[in-house]
C-alpha cells in the first residue's frame, strides 16, 4: 500500500512540476517573441516597418515620403532661382549706391575752384567698380546684368512656384524677365546695356527743339561702342555740359531703382514659395513619423518589461527543474 501511494505521489508530482515547466517555457516563449519585436523597433526607431506591419499605414506613409521628395526638389530649384534673382538684386542694389556716387562727383564739379582733376579720377574710379560689380553679378554661370555674347537672349526664367493636380502630378511655374531690361553692361554691342547705351540728354529741354545730345556712362570696351560723350569732367567743361551728365544719371539711377524694385519683388515672391514648400515638407514629415514612428519612450517601457518577464520565466523553469528533481529523489 506504501509502495503504491509512493508512486502515485511520484506520477503526480510528475505531472504538476511537468505542467508548471510548460507554462513557464510557454511564457519564455512570448517574452523572447515580445522581446525580439521590441527590440527590433527600438534599434530602427519604426512601428511600421513593412507592410507586413500594417499595409494601410505602410502605403500612406510610403506616397508621402514620395511626395516629400519630390517637395525636396521643388525646394532646391525655388532655391537656386531665389540666388539668381537675389544675386542679381544685390548687385543692382551697388550699383545704384555707385551711380549716386557718381553723381554726387558731378555736382561738386559744379563749384567755383573745385579741382575737377581729382572729381574725374574718383569718377573714374567709380566707372570701374561699376563694371566689376556687373560682371561678378554671376551665379552658377548665369550673369543676367552682365552680357558678353553677340546674340542676347530675350528672357531669363526662374522657377517661383509649383501646381499639383488632381493625379498629383506637380509642375514647375516660372517668372520670365525681359533681359533687354535686366542687362546693364554689354561687352558686345554698347547700345544693349543701361550703363553703355548712349542717353539723349535733350530730353531734359521737352520744349525746346534741339539735336541729340548723347551721353553714355560707361566704356566697357564693347566692340560695337556708344557712339555718344562719356561722361567725365575737366576744366574745359561747361555748365551746360554739366547739367547735361547730370540729368543722365539722374535716367540710369531711375531705371536701377525701378529695376532693384522688380528684381526684389521677384525675390520675395520666390522666397515666399520656398518657406510654403519648407512648411509643407515639414508636415509631411511629421504625418510620416505619426504613421510609422516608434514611440521611444513606449517601446523601451515594453524592452524593460519584456526583459522582466522573460527573466522570472527562466527562474520559474529553473525552480520547477530543481523542484522536480528533489521530489523525485524524496519518493525515488
Amino acid at each position: 500500500m506504501s509502495h503504491f501511494l509512493s508512486s502515485d505521489v511520484g506520477a503526480m508530482t510528475k505531472i504538476i512540476s511537468a505542467g508548471y515547466v510548460q507554462s513557464a517555457l510557454q511564457t519564455l516563449l512570448f517574452s523572447d517573441e515580445s522581446l525580439s519585436k521590441t527590440q527590433e523597433r527600438v534599434t530602427s526607431g519604426l512601428k511600421i516597418a513593412s507592410a507586413a506591419d500594417n499595409s494601410g499605414y505602410w502605403s500612406t506613409a510610403t506616397n508621402l515620403k514620395s511626395d516629400g521628395s519630390v517637395l525636396s526638389s521643388i525646394g532646391d530649384a525655388l532655391d537656386l532661382g531665389a540666388s539668381k534673382a537675389d544675386t542679381a538684386y544685390e548687385a543692382v542694389n551697388s550699383l545704384i549706391d555707385v551711380v549716386d556716387q557718381i553723381m554726387t562727383q558731378l555736382t561738386t564739379a559744379y563749384e567755383t575752384g573745385a579741382d575737377r582733376g581729382n572729381i574725374n579720377q574718383a569718377i573714374t574710379a567709380l566707372k570701374n567698380n561699376l563694371q566689376s560689380v556687373s560682371q561678378a553679378a554671376s551665379f552658377s554661370g548665369d550673369n543676367w546684368i552682365y552680357n558678353t555674347s553677340p546674340q542676347l537672349a530675350e528672357t531669363k526664367s526662374v522657377p517661383y512656384a509649383f501646381q499639383k493636380d488632381v493625379s498629383g502630378s506637380i509642375t514647375l511655374q516660372y517668372l520670365s524677365v525681359d533681359t533687354a531690361q535686366m542687362t546693364l553692361v554689354d561687352t558686345d554691342d554698347a547700345s544693349r546695356g543701361l550703363l553703355t547705351a548712349d542717353v539723349d540728354a535733350s530730353a531734359r529741354n521737352p520744349d525746346v527743339s534741339s539735336s541729340a545730345r548723347d551721353y553714355f556712362l560707361l566704356n566697357a570696351g564693347s566692340s560695337t561702342g556708344a557712339a555718344g560723350t562719356e561722361i567725365a569732367v575737366s576744366d574745359t567743361t561747361t555748365s551746360e555740359e554739366l547739367d547735361d551728365m547730370v540729368y543722365v544719371v539722374g535716367q540710369l539711377s531711375k531705371k536701377l531703382n525701378a529695376l532693384g524694385a522688380s528684381l526684389g519683388n521677384m525675390s520675395n515672391r520666390i522666397d515666399q514659395q520656398s518657406v510654403f514648400v519648407d512648411s509643407l515638407k515639414d508636415s509631411m514629415d511629421k504625418s510620416v513619423s505619426r504613421l510609422v514612428d516608434a514611440n521611444m519612450e513606449e517601446e523601451s517601457s515594453r524592452l524593460a518589461a519584456a526583459k522582466s518577464q522573460r527573466d522570472l520565466a527562466v527562474q520559474v523553469v529553473s525552480m520547477a527543474n530543481s523542484h522536480r528533481k528533489s521530489l523525485a529523489n524524496l519518493f525515488a
